[in-house]
């Protein structure tokens, strides 16, 4: 549901995504220049915090849509990035990287849903 409080603390938490993304891709590019395994960590990061997410909405009998939204579409949203993969892809293959644009396309996509599971399965093995 829109609300007013729900636009803000979106915002917020989209903001510490961000931020987060940003800390984390600075930190990678110090690592490895040139390379933009940033990206590809808050994406696979983001992924399995997706699926440990699930796990853990899955298990409440009254869902709070309002915390759900906040860290899935807020916090998640703002750390993980599509137009930066995107970015990234394009700069690589304009560099004549292809294989390396490539490889970082599957990490990206098959890494992010197997990480998501990873985290379903993390979350749903701590309730054991």
């Amino acid at each position: 549901m829109f609300t007013p409080s729900n636009f803000l603390l979106i915002g917020i938490a989209s903001a510490l995504g961000a931020w987060s993304r940003w800390i984390v891709g600075y930190l990678f590019s110090y690592a490895f220049p040139g390379l933009p395994y940033g990206t590809l960590a808050v994406n696979l990061l983001g992924g399995f915090l997706m699926g440990v997410s699930i796990a853990y909405f899955q298990t409440l009998t009254a869902v709070n849509e309002e915390l759900k939204i906040i860290i899935n579409i807020g916090f998640l949203g703002g750390l993980t990035t599509f137009s930066a993969f995107t970015a990234d892809l394009f700069h690589l293959f304009d560099k004549d990287q292809h294989m390396t644009a490539i490889l970082l396309m599957f990490g990206h996509v098959f890494g992010a849903l197997i990480l998501a599971f990873l985290g379903w399965q993390f979350f749903n093995l701590l309730l054991k």
